[in-house]
């Protein structure tokens, strides 16, 4: 018994869908898995299925329908041009390729969602570092002035300390009010001056009168014989120019020279002394 082959012409309208492509060619749901299976095996084998059907290499377009044909040959034989099995590459190829395309966008768009998310966090990690950063300096310039006052408090009370219980006379050897550079040329050593002190201080005995001015006060302030010597009032005539100055001038001078080693009580009966002087 002979069977006739029916032949299924390529319609005449283009075929833009699948379900165009399935209607067209009047196959049953087997024959068109059979199809669909043939397609992406083959394809996946000769041909670049991230690419459009124009742009395949023809050999390798020649060698997928070889294939196909040899598998299934009433393709070729129901259908002119097997335009069923060309039509479905093209459409099966062209979704790939937008698939793809939709896949990267998707990719690039989560990535600068993501970013966009970070970058806040960076910047709040910024101005953290920042934050902790400016508080540290606080803190630490903090520490430090405390370390400031402490010292001058120190100083200033080491300054309130009297130098002794009945305090020194006027006619008091000088050589009890000196420091150890002074009190060590009195007893005789021949090293000099200015590798023994490093303010290059003169003896107390060559400026008597800076040593009776500072005694005569109250209380007595002899100790600061070798700081008025080291700011350059060590005998007489430097002590009257001093005592010419303008009461501003010499407040200022006080309070620059002498900073930390007076306490205000001192700093006030120099002034009591200077303004004396000045009127007398």
């Amino acid at each position: 018994m002979c069977t006739e082959l029916v032949f299924i012409s390529q319609p005449a309208r283009q075929l833009r869908a699948v379900r165009d492509i399935k209607i067209a060619s009047n196959m049953d749901p087997r024959q068109w898995q059979r199809l669909r299976a043939l397609v992406v095996d083959a394809a996946a084998k000769f041909l670049n299925t991230q690419d459009r059907y124009e742009h395949q290499d023809p050999e390798m377009v020649r060698l997928f329908y070889q294939t196909v044909h040899a598998t299934w040959p009433e393709v070729a034989e129901k259908y002119p041009n097997s335009w069923v099995l060309v039509w479905y590459l093209k459409i099966y190829l062209l979704k790939r390729v937008y698939r793809k395309a939709w896949y990267d966008r998707k990719v690039a768009r989560e990535r600068a969602s993501s970013q966009a998310r970070q970058q806040p966090r960076r910047l709040c990690t910024k101005n953290t570092n920042r934050l902790l950063s400016v508080r540290q300096l606080g803190a630490s310039a903090s520490q430090a002035c405390a370390c400031v006052t402490t010292r001058t408090r120190r100083r200033a009370t080491a300054c309130d300390r009297p130098t002794s219980t009945s305090g020194p006379e006027i006619t008091a050897s000088p050589t009890m009010h000196c420091s150890p550079v002074i009190a060590s040329q009195h007893s005789g050593n021949s090293s000099s001056l200015a590798s023994t002190h490093s303010y290059n201080v003169i003896p107390v005995q060559n400026s008597p009168a800076v040593f009776q001015f500072l005694d005569s006060m109250t209380p007595s302030l002899v100790k600061l014989v070798p700081d008025f010597i080291s700011a350059g009032i060590y005998d007489q005539n430097r002590l009257e120019d001093f005592f010419t100055w303008p009461e501003k001038a010499q407040r200022n001078f006080l309070l620059k020279t002498f900073i930390g080693r007076m306490n205000a009580l001192e700093l006030g009966t120099i002034l009591v002394a200077l303004n004396s002087t000045r009127c007398g």
